[in-house]
């Protein structure tokens, strides 16, 4: 006979997996926390162990979250608009590796890849429906390096790169959300811009009772080098660890496909509300092919985009860039600029030239809502 105990609407048996007797949220309940399942290399020996079981979720039909979008539940706010024709790739963590017992699974074997899957492609309904361009790294449960995750989001030329996840630790009491960014603060201040929307958006639609004092975390307190997937990746990018799975009641939540949509939507709406306020770019204008000559003298120019402005809403004339915020390096080392707000021109001269070969050129401005540069860095090449 299995040891099972009601949770909510759901029955956790504790010799197998949860079968759910209903829909709804679920609620809390003290007494069910168990330690992580170890993590084993080997195949289970059993069909019917659960820490190598797959479809661990809920069943839900494909249009689950189309069905549901801009309904009284999951309205679309009027700024949902600014995401039209923004290029977001998001990539669903692990997958694959199934067959490794108890591998990133919650105490009853429900999996974080399909949640991080599912959540996914919800989020993915949400931005199409506002005109997005989505591009998922995975489809299905296939296993994918870091590497390749980056290298798809770099070669469709993605504005925007978010790494989906979901947390684990050996107390089952910790419940709570962090969203990640790569290296420092000064590395590249559009991943805190894109950290903080997605975490306000979780914050607000999930609200999970417990809060870390501060939830935007370097990826350099996990390793020296930070994240293997936002390493190589060349846009603006975040990684979310949305709650954790090894919290007994939070497993069961992320098996339903409602609270799996709400997580969607909460950071949909993070999305929209960045979009809304101003995706700042910059465009090299002369030379117009990168390309110069060694030792000769060279005016930069560049043409900013404060994001804003070509919405020609009252004021549009005004600057709407901070002077202040305005930098430029090439290769980590500042020069003198002037700036222009007829036009939003941006000049940079460089009597000396350069030396020959390829020189990165990093322009960094805020807009009036404190945003930065999606994709600062510009290449030179110098022949």
């Amino acid at each position: 006979m299995k040891n099972c105990v009601q949770l909510g609407v759901y029955i956790i048996c504790m010799a197998g997996l949860a079968v759910h007797s209903g829909c709804g949220n679920s609620s809390r309940s003290e007494g069910l926390a168990q330690e992580p399942a170890q993590v084993s290399d080997q195949p289970a020996e059993s069909g019917d162990d659960p820490m190598v079981s797959v479809d661990t979720l809920f069943d839900a039909p494909e249009d689950f979250a189309i069905q549901r979008i801009d309904t009284e539940e999951y309205p679309i706010p009027v700024y949902a608009k600014y995401l039209q024709g923004v290029k977001i790739c998001l990539d669903p963590g692990h997958g694959g590796n199934a067959s490794k017992r108890g591998y990133k699974r919650g105490p009853t074997g429900v999996r974080e890849a399909e949640m991080n899957l599912r959540v996914a492609k919800y989020l993915r309904d949400f931005l199409v429906h506002s005109g997005a361009e989505v591009l998922l790294t995975r489809e299905e449960d296939v296993k994918l390096s870091l590497k390749e995750r980056a290298e798809l989001a770099n070669e469709w030329g993605a504005d925007l790169f978010l790494s989906c996840h979901h947390n684990a630790i050996g107390k089952p009491a910790v419940n709570r959300t962090t969203v990640w960014y790569h290296l420092d603060v000064d590395y590249r201040p559009a991943n805190l811009d894109l950290a903080r929307y997605i975490f306000q958006g979780l914050q607000d639609g999930i609200a999970l009772p417990q809060i870390t004092g501060v939830p935007l975390k370097s990826d350099q307190l996990m390793y020296p080098n930070g994240f293997g997937v936002l390493r190589p990746v060349k846009m603006t990018a975040a990684l979310t660890e949305t709650s954790f799975f090894t919290n007994p009641e939070e497993e069961q939540r992320l098996r339903d496909p409602n609270y799996n949509l709400l997580e969607a939507y909460s950071l949909y709406l993070g999305f929209a509300k960045y979009a809304f306020s101003g995706l700042p770019k910059v465009e090299l204008v002369e030379p117009v092919d990168g390309m110069l000559s060694a030792g000769q003298p060279v005016v930069l120019e560049f043409k900013l985009d404060d994001g804003l402005r070509k919405r020609k809403a009252w004021g549009s004339e005004r600057q709407m860039i901070l002077s202040s915020s305005i930098e430029v390096q090439i290769d980590g080392q500042v020069y003198e600029h002037e700036f222009f707000n007829d036009g939003y021109k941006l000049t940079v001269e460089l009597p000396d030239g350069l030396p020959a070969g390829k020189h990165n050129v990093n322009v960094q401005f805020q807009n009036k809502y404190k945003n930065s540069v999606l994709n600062p860095i510009v290449e030179l090449t110098v022949e």
